[in-house]
């Protein structure tokens, strides 16, 4: 069960870090 954890741990971090780029993309292009 720690891999598991360790997995979800680390697709939780990219899903929040994708978010922030998207929401990063869309600053961008709403102050271009």
């Amino acid at each position: 069960t720690e891999g598991l954890n360790n997995k979800i741990k680390v697709i939780k971090r990219q899903a929040y870090g994708f978010r922030s780029f998207e929401n990063f993309r869309r600053k961008i292009l709403l102050a271009a």
